[in-house]
């Protein structure tokens, strides 16, 4: 068995753990890439597995989720922020200021 029969082997293969066909074990025990190739399938297998397993939450871990859901909804809006600090100091519209702009008086500007 060479790579590209493993890879279609790999596409077409229903079971899970190791393989039953002897030409693909031969060809994992020879193929370092392979092998990797097999192992990642068989922990991408193995993680949707779990995920799709059912699984029993800590007693009290829904209300507690729940209630903090509730507070969360029943807490006062946050306050508003000043309108100077809502509107941005940089105007899209302003020039851009360019090299010799005298019109400049920031503290870097002026002078002493």
């Amino acid at each position: 068995m060479n790579c590209d029969a493993f890879l279609q082997w790999m596409k077409t293969r229903t079971g899970q753990g190791m393989p039953e066909n002897p030409e693909v074990r031969d060809h994992l025990r020879s193929c370092p890439a392979c092998r990797r190739i097999f192992s990642l399938d068989a922990c991408l297998e193995a993680g949707i597995q779990q995920a799709f397993t059912p699984h029993n939450l800590p007693a009290g871990l829904a209300e507690t989720i729940d209630a903090c859901v509730d507070r969360f909804h029943q807490a006062p809006p946050p306050m508003d922020l000043p309108r100077h600090a809502r509107e941005s100091s940089v105007k899209t519209d302003d020039p851009v200021p360019q090299k010799g702009d005298t019109e400049n008086t920031g503290p870097a500007n002026q002078s002493v």
